[in-house]
């Protein structure tokens, strides 16, 4: 049920909204305006929940209040801002960070404020909690010297989250090694690591900082993410120089992830000597003892270029042959028969595996 906010001071009403999502354990706090007022909604295991509402006058007081909080422009209504608060917690200790993003709607100024990632997030690999298979692959990547992975999945997946805890584990194993990273946000600090945030729309580009980089010695680089054919060459040359390279991809599957490379011009050639592999992975919420959701645990898989998926990449297989080809290796485990192993443990169920993967409830698998 919600609760109906009563016009007021807008500070207070902040941090209390803030503290209620910290409690409950929220990534996202969304202040959306509608056609009524505002509703204000908490991201908990990567779904919406309601939370408050307030009228129009209320809900505008507490984005400017944010705004003011993020140093954003308040004056200007018309276009999208972000910005950062360092928020006082009341037991006191060091400030959140927190992300501040604006946008003006029809209705007035939807502001989403994001957490931070620590919060919730596994730090190790261990924690992670991934297959065996992909857990194996990573740790073998992290004791090697080079080659490209790729990290893909819709938003939400905890793609991020994976590349940190790897990240990590190689800055611990790997004392004395120069590791940088290019970001879109920087959504957590790690110790032993050159972080830097890129501005993909502003000077500060993917492109423009890793030629840069390249020529500043390092062994380890990580992309946020590959958006264009710019980046993703330039992504593939430093993996073939010698670099460990990681980064993300927006692709539904392994193939998906390998035909986009494909679509960005890169050659066939370059692909099969740069690409060390492939992971993708899902988030599905786990179950509790009472019968409800709460947290969330990973479903994975993991690629490496068989001698067929390299002769259909060289002759520029679609998508779905790809992932045919993928389906075929010797010893790959697909996320939906991890699935079902969790459904057969209790640890979720068929409706949360139909959600995110879209299988249909108690198909097999394997």
């Amino acid at each position: 049920m919600t609760e109906q906010l009563l016009p007021n001071d807008a500070r207070p009403l902040v941090d209390q909204i803030i503290a209620a999502a910290l409690v409950r354990c929220a990534s996202d706090i969304h202040f959306e305006p509608t056609a009524q007022g505002y509703e204000v909604r908490f991201r908990i295991d990567g779904l919406l929940q309601p939370y408050q509402q307030c009228d129009a006058l209320v809900g505008r007081s507490l984005v400017l209040r944010l705004m003011v909080l993020g140093q954003l422009l308040t004056y200007r209504l018309d276009i999208p801002q972000e910005g950062r608060i360092a928020h006082e917690r009341a037991g006191g200790g060091t400030p959140l960070d927190l992300r501040l993003a604006i946008m003006p709607t029809a209705h007035g100024l939807r502001a989403v404020l994001r957490l931070p990632a620590e919060l919730l997030q596994p730090r190790t690999l261990a924690e992670l909690g991934l297959p065996p298979a992909v857990f194996a692959g990573l740790q073998h990547f992290a004791a090697g010297d080079g080659g490209m992975l790729i990290v893909t999945g819709p938003a939400g997946s905890g793609k991020t989250t994976t590349i940190y805890a790897l990240l990590e584990h190689i800055a611990r194993q790997g004392a004395g090694l120069s590791i940088i990273t290019l970001e879109d946000p920087v959504e957590r600090h790690v110790a032993g690591i050159t972080q830097i945030e890129v501005a993909p729309h502003g000077e500060l580009t993917y492109q423009r900082a890793l030629r840069s980089i390249l020529r500043q010695d390092p062994q380890v680089l990580m992309l946020g993410e590959i958006r264009d054919a710019a980046t993703a060459s330039l992504a593939v040359q430093a993996a073939l120089s010698g670099h460990r390279l990681i980064c993300t991809l927006h692709a539904g599957t392994i193939g998906g992830a390998l035909a986009r490379l494909l679509e960005m011009g890169i050659e066939p050639y370059q692909i099969t000597s740069a690409l060390y592999g492939v992971i993708a992975q899902r988030l599905l919420r786990r179950r509790d003892p009472t019968g409800g959701y709460r947290g969330r645990v990973a479903v994975a898989e993991m690629a490496y270029l068989s001698a067929p998926l390299r002769a259909a990449l060289l002759r520029g297989a679609d998508a779905d042959a790809l992932q045919q080809l993928l389906a075929a290796q010797e010893g790959y485990v697909s996320m939906l028969s991890t699935a079902q192993d969790l459904i057969r443990q209790g640890a979720t169920d068929d409706a949360e595996v139909q959600r995110v993967l879209g299988a249909p409830p108690g198909q097999n698998g394997s």
